[in-house]
């Protein structure tokens, strides 16, 4: 039930920032909001199911975003186990980690998905364009708060409706005893 509301929660932040997002003018910053939902998956979910979900999501942004195909993938799975590997070690549910690990983590996958499409496509002037990347990361800081937030209840109240579902039939004891 989780994994089904994260991923259709996940397609509608990648419809939402490619469309309404993208009508936006450049000077007010257009923000990357399933990057902040791969960044709550890689603290917040275990890693195959969360695996799974990144690697959707970052097919679904190629598809959407139209540069090499296999990019975003690649670079989302090795900053989601990046993710594990630090959550697991540190405690990352409070807000004041969450800023500078967003923050963090979008400059160290928008430099690897500068850095891989600059290999793979030589023919072709790519540029770093370091004004619209910090106003990305501080949209991102900003937002990831309440966003994280949000999602943490959410994915509580998924899971706690699986467990009380009251369409199922309660199991009661053994009914025929010897």
């Amino acid at each position: 039930m989780v994994i089904s509301f994260l991923f259709l929660a996940g397609t509608l932040l990648l419809i939402l920032q490619t469309t309404v997002l993208h009508a936006l003018p450049d000077w007010f910053g257009r923000p990357n909001l399933l990057f902040l939902l791969v960044v709550f998956l890689g603290t917040h979910l275990d890693v195959y199911k969360g695996a799974v979900l990144v690697l959707l999501f970052g097919l679904l942004m190629d598809i959407f975003s139209g540069i090499i195909l296999g990019l975003h993938p690649v670079v989302y799975l090795l900053l989601f186990f990046l993710l594990q590997i630090v959550s697991r070690h540190l405690t990352l549910t409070e807000s004041v980690h969450q800023m500078p690990l967003v923050a963090f983590s979008y400059l160290l996958s928008a430099s690897g998905i500068f850095l891989f499409a600059t290999i793979l496509t030589p023919d072709s002037r790519l540029y770093w364009a370091w004004g619209n990347e910090l106003l990305q990361v501080l949209i991102l800081s900003v937002i990831s708060i309440p966003f994280f937030n949000f999602f943490h209840w959410a994915t509580i109240v998924f899971s706690s409706t699986l467990q009380h579902n009251p369409f199922r039939r309660q199991k009661g004891g053994n009914r025929y005893t010897v």
